[in-house]
């Protein structure tokens, strides 16, 4: 054990660099630092899940040959929306750690919420926690904030092209 672990106050699991582990290793974050082959399947497989259940769930609300305009529109504003959402979520999942890793402090918790305590980096552990920050999660949050983007555009033109047609 390095001499800065040895002094370092905060509990083990509150650490940042324990926190970066953790989300790399969960379920529903650690699609997001895989490579991009992965990611985008991964991210092709999400978008096709939420398509498939708001058809069958806007095929199971309208009759289909009254309102097959609006449903071809209302399907992927709805997908595209909760999609959307659910990248946002992963997106600020990864930016709290690396808020935390670049930080020069680390605000934590003894024994419950009532005794929160900063612990001021050491040289070493903020130089450890910055690299990490800067070559394993900006990358990341990059491609989340592509993504969102790309959606979040895809969604407005679609709802700009549903009002054009509307009306």
């Amino acid at each position: 054990m390095t001499p800065s672990k040895t002094r370092c106050p905060v509990p083990e699991e509150q650490r940042p660099e324990t926190e970066y582990k953790v989300l790399k290793k969960s379920f529903s974050f650690s699609w997001a630092s895989s490579n991009s082959s992965d990611f985008f399947k991964t991210l092709f497989i999400i978008l096709l899940n939420i398509y498939t259940i708001s058809i069958i769930i806007f095929l199971s609300s309208y009759k289909v040959e009254f309102n097959s305009y609006v449903m071809f529109f209302q399907v992927p504003i709805f997908a595209n929306t909760i999609f959307t959402l659910i990248i946002l979520r992963v997106y600020l999942g990864w930016n709290y750690v690396y808020d935390r890793l670049l930080s020069a402090t680390v605000t934590y918790e003894e024994s419950g919420w009532y005794d929160g305590q900063i612990w001021v980096k050491t040289n070493d552990t903020l130089t450890q926690d910055r690299l990490i920050g800067t070559y394993q999660l900006l990358p990341i949050l990059k491609r989340l904030q592509l993504t969102i983007r790309i959606c979040s555009v895809a969604t407005f033109t679609i709802i700009c092209m549903w009002n054009f047609i509307i009306k």
